[in-house]
């Protein structure tokens, strides 16, 4: 039966073993996604007709809840 500091030192190894992977993962996304957030997704939704009806549904709604000027 192993230890417990054996067991331990095999689970320690394990996590800096998946530690260095995902940091190096990280690094990678980073470096792709220098772009800010918006500018990423910026035309996303073009020539969507799904999105230009939200669109839509949101200025009549804001229309509706602004008094109208006499």
């Amino acid at each position: 039966m192993q230890s417990t500091a054996r067991k331990l030192e095999q689970r320690v190894t394990l996590l800096e073993r998946e530690l260095r992977k995902m940091s190096s993962e990280l690094k990678a996304v980073r470096k792709v996604s220098r772009q800010p957030w918006w500018k990423r997704l910026a035309g996303r939704f073009k020539n969507d007709p799904l999105f230009d009806k939200i669109i839509a549904a949101g200025n009549a709604y804001r229309r509706s809840q602004t008094p109208s000027a006499r």
